[in-house]
């Protein structure tokens, strides 16, 4: 048993890309990753312990997140990021408005497969299943840490100012893991 090569973890991208937009079996998140594990001849989380509906599935060895690369698998448990953008409007005259848009994304109890990597502070890019109201496989982008407030401003001197600024706050349990070989 070992790590999977990097030709072994573009099979399990590959695998996913093909598949964007159709479900994979049941369509279920579990599904969906141990599929493209086994199409890759990667172990899948059985050989690592007992799945049940609520367990934290191993998906080979962990690795940290300066480690992850396309194709290694997530596990998720009490996720969630809130991302909250205040956008403030000053006018030349003095006057301005001010809007609040809050964004939330939860994923309680689930399983992905890393896409592309983040920039340094954005979100990284995965395959999963099951979320959002379907069970086809989807790309999603998931903020994998917290990032602290960031403040942008447009305009200036006789015309609208517009400053935005934007806060994610990420909590939950994320865990990486390298598929391994047989």
């Amino acid at each position: 048993m070992g790590d999977a090569s990097v030709q072994k973890s573009k099979e399990i991208t590959d695998y996913l890309e093909q598949h964007l937009g159709q479900q994979i079996g049941n369509g279920e998140c579990y599904t969906t990753v141990d599929e493209a594990l086994k199409n890759a001849g990667l172990k899948s989380a059985p050989d690592f312990g007992k799945i049940t509906p609520t367990a934290d599935y191993v998906w080979g060895r962990k690795v940290e997140a300066k480690e992850v690369r396309a194709g290694d698998a997530i596990q998720f448990s009490s996720y969630r990021v809130t991302i909250v953008t205040v956008t403030r409007e000053d006018e030349p005259d003095g006057s301005w408005s001010e809007n609040t848009q809050t964004e939330t994304y939860e994923r309680p109890h689930h399983s992905a497969v890393v896409q592309t990597l983040p920039s340094e502070t954005g979100p990284m890019t995965v395959y999963e299943s099951n979320v959002n109201g379907s069970r086809d496989v989807q790309s999603n982008q998931l903020y994998m840490q917290s990032v602290p407030k960031t403040k942008t401003t447009t305009g200036g001197d006789g015309e609208t100012k517009v400053t935005v600024t934007r806060t994610v706050t990420v909590t939950g349990k994320i865990k990486f893991y390298r598929p391994q070989t047989p």
